[in-house]
C-alpha cells in the first residue's frame, strides 16, 4: 500500500493539467493540513514538500488539542482543510482565524491526494501576489 501512494503522489492528476502542479513552487511557505486520514498524512508531508513547501499537520480534534491548532494556524502561510475529517470545533476555528487574518485558505471535502493537489493549484495564485482589499 506504501507503493500505491507513493506512485499517486508522482501521477499527474486526471483531468487537471500536470505541469500546473509540476511548475507549483511553494519557496517554503508553510502549508498547514487540518484533517485527512492518519494513514495518508506521510504521503501529504510528500506531495507539499515536492513543490518547495514546508509541511504542518493538525489532525482536526481527534488527538490533537485545540490550542495547538491556534498555534499551527498562525504559523502557517496557506491553510487547506479536509473538512470531512474533523470535528465541528475545528472547521469552525479554522474558518474564523482565515477570515479574521486573511489567510488564504481552500476546504476540501473529501481527504485525497488529488484534493490535495488541486487544493494547492487553487492556492498558486495566493503565492503569486499577495491578497489586498484595494481595488485599482
Amino acid at each position: 500500500m506504501q507503493r500505491r501512494d507513493h506512485e499517486a503522489a508522482e501521477a499527474p492528476l486526471p483531468g487537471a493539467e500536470p505541469a500546473r502542479i509540476a511548475a507549483l513552487r511553494l519557496d517554503a511557505h508553510a502549508v498547514l493540513c487540518v484533517g485527512g486520514r492518519p494513514a495518508a498524512v506521510p504521503l501529504y508531508r510528500h506531495i507539499v514538500e515536492r513543490v518547495g513547501g514546508r509541511f504542518l499537520h493538525h489532525d482536526g480534534g481527534e488527538e490533537d488539542s485545540s490550542a495547538r491548532l491556534d498555534a499551527t494556524l498562525a504559523a502557517a502561510d496557506l491553510v487547506i482543510c479536509q473538512t470531512g475529517c474533523i470535528s465541528h470545533s475545528a472547521y469552525w476555528r479554522v474558518k474564523d482565524h482565515c477570515k479574521r487574518t486573511g489567510k488564504r485558505c481552500v476546504f476540501v471535502e473529501s481527504p485525497s491526494s488529488a484534493g490535495l493537489k488541486r487544493a494547492l493549484i487553487s492556492l498558486a495564485p495566493a503565492m503569486a501576489t499577495p491578497q489586498t482589499d484595494e481595488k485599482p
